[in-house]
C-alpha cells in the first residue's frame, strides 16, 4: 500500500508538471477544404512521430495523438478552437505522462485519406503534421474507425479518460441541465395526471434562468422543448461543451407509498464506479505507458466521483432550506447519466408525483423558483469552495444539438 501511495504521488506529480518542461509546442492549427476533402495542418516546434485515427459513436471523431507537448496557439489559451470543413470543433489535452492528444468532432463521417509530416519551409519554421480527410458514408467510416477494445459504454468511459483534465480557462463556468424524459417517454405520472417531462423541463429553464441572471454561468440544456433525447445523446452534451458539471432533473414516484415525498440526491454507487474503473484500465490503452496511463484513469474516476458527492452534499444542505427531503437524501445508483469518466455529475429527483403535496410544489411556479433558487446557490457554492471567481458578464445561453 505505502508503494502504490508513493508511485501515485509520483505520477501526479510527474503529470502536473510535464506541460511546463516539454521541449515540443503545438504552435498552431489550420484546415483547407476542397470539395469533400478537408487538410488538417498542425504545426509543430519540433520534428515528432504522431498517429492519426477515426471514432465512430456518440459522435463521429478524428483523433491525433503526438509526443507530451505545450500548447502555444495564440487566442486558443484554453486549448479549444473552431475547425473549417468536415471539422467542427476540436480540443487539446495531456493524454498521459508522455503523450498530448487533439481531438477534431466531425460534422459528418469520414476516412483519412492521408497522412504524412513536412519539414519547415525555412528555417527555425514549424515542422507541419498533415491529414486528409475526405466525407464517407456511414458503413465506410465505421469500418475504418475506433478503438480496437471498447465497444458502447466502455467506449465512453475509456474515451474519455483524459489522464491530465483541467477545466479550460473560462469566464463562466460551463452548466449542462438534463431534463428528464421527454417526448414518447413521459416519464413518471401524479395522480391529478402530471407527466414528468413536464415539470423536469420546466425546473430546467428555471435553473437556466437563475444561472445566467448570476453572470457567473454558460447553460446548455439537453433539451428545450418536449423532445425525446436518448441517454448517450444527453451524456454528449457534457462532452461537446466539456461541462464543468451535469446536472440530471427528475420527478420521482411510488405508487404503492403515497406517504414517500421530498427531494433526494444520487450519485454513482460503487458497483458502477468499480465496473467503470475495472473496464477502463482493463481496456483502455492510451499510451505506451500503460502502467503510469492506467494509474491516471483511476485517479480521474475517483476524483469525478468525489467531486459529485461533494456537490451533492453542498446541494443537500441548500435544498433542506427550500422544502422536505427525502430520508437518508443522499442516494446512490447505477444512473448512465452519471457514469462519464470526466464530468462530475448528479442527479436530482425533486420529489415524487405520486404524492398530492409534492406533485402540487412541483405543478406550482412559486415552488418551482424557491427549489431551484436552492440548487442555484448550491452551484454557486460549490464553484466557491474550488476556488472559482464569478465575474457578472453578458451570457449567450444555447441549446447543443445532439447528434
Amino acid at each position: 500500500m505505502q508503494v502504490q501511495r508513493i508511485l501515485t504521488a509520483m505520477v501526479v506529480g510527474v503529470v502536473a508538471s510535464a506541460s511546463a518542461f516539454a521541449d515540443q509546442a503545438v504552435n498552431k492549427i489550420r484546415f483547407g477544404v476542397e470539395g469533400e476533402r478537408t487538410r488538417i495542418v498542425i504545426e509543430l516546434s519540433e520534428v515528432a512521430d504522431f498517429h492519426a485515427f477515426t471514432l465512430d459513436g456518440f459522435s463521429d471523431r478524428l483523433v491525433v495523438d503526438l509526443p507530451q507537448s505545450a500548447w502555444t496557439v495564440t487566442g486558443l489559451e484554453s486549448g479549444e478552437g473552431v475547425g473549417h470543413g468536415l471539422v467542427d470543433e476540436f480540443r487539446f489535452f495531456d493524454n498521459s505522462a508522455d503523450s498530448s492528444r487533439v481531438v477534431f468532432e466531425l460534422e459528418h463521417p469520414a476516412v483519412i485519406t492521408a497522412q504524412f509530416a513536412l519539414d519547415p519551409v525555412m528555417q527555425g519554421g514549424n515542422h507541419r503534421l498533415v491529414i486528409d480527410v475526405e466525407r464517407a458514408n456511414s458503413e465506410a467510416f465505421a469500418s475504418a474507425s475506433g478503438f480496437q477494445y471498447a465497444q458502447g459504454l466502455d467506449s465512453l468511459i475509456a474515451e474519455r479518460a483524459e489522464a491530465v483534465y483541467t477545466p479550460p480557462a473560462r469566464e463562466r463556468r460551463v452548466i449542462v441541465l438534463d431534463a428528464g424524459h421527454g417526448g414518447h417517454d413521459p416519464g413518471s405520472s401524479g395522480q391529478n395526471g402530471t407527466h414528468e417531462r413536464t415539470v423536469t423541463l420546466a425546473a430546467a429553464r428555471e435553473l437556466r434562468q437563475q444561472l445566467i441572471a448570476t453572470g457567473r454561468y454558460e447553460v446548455f440544456l439537453t433539451r428545450d422543448s418536449d423532445e425525446f433525447k436518448t441517454l448517450q445523446q444527453r451524456v454528449q452534451v457534457a462532452a461537446d461543451v466539456r461541462a464543468d458539471l451535469f446536472l440530471s432533473i427528475h420527478a420521482d414516484s411510488v405508487p404503492t407509498n403515497r406517504n414517500a415525498h421530498g427531494a433526494a440526491v444520487y450519485t454513482l454507487n460503487d458497483r458502477a464506479e468499480n465496473r467503470a474503473r475495472r473496464l477502463a484500465l482493463d481496456e483502455a490503452e492510451h499510451s505506451n505507458q500503460a502502467d503510469v496511463n492506467n494509474i491516471l484513469v483511476s485517479l480521474e474516476l475517483r476524483e469525478k466521483r468525489n467531486q459529485s458527492s461533494a456537490f451533492a452534499e453542498i446541494m443537500l444542505e441548500h435544498l433542506a432550506r427550500s422544502g422536505p427531503l427525502l430520508s437518508n437524501p443522499h442516494r446512490q445508483e447505477n444512473f448512465y447519466v452519471l457514469l462519464d469518466s470526466r464530468v462530475p455529475a448528479v442527479l436530482l429527483e425533486m420529489g415524487f408525483l405520486s404524492n398530492r403535496e409534492d406533485e402540487r410544489n412541483l405543478n406550482s411556479p412559486s415552488s418551482r423558483r424557491r427549489q431551484m433558487r436552492a440548487v442555484t446557490s448550491s452551484i454557486d457554492a460549490y464553484f466557491a469552495g474550488r476556488g472559482d471567481e464569478g465575474e457578472t458578464q453578458e451570457i449567450h445561453t444555447t441549446l447543443r444539438p445532439a447528434p
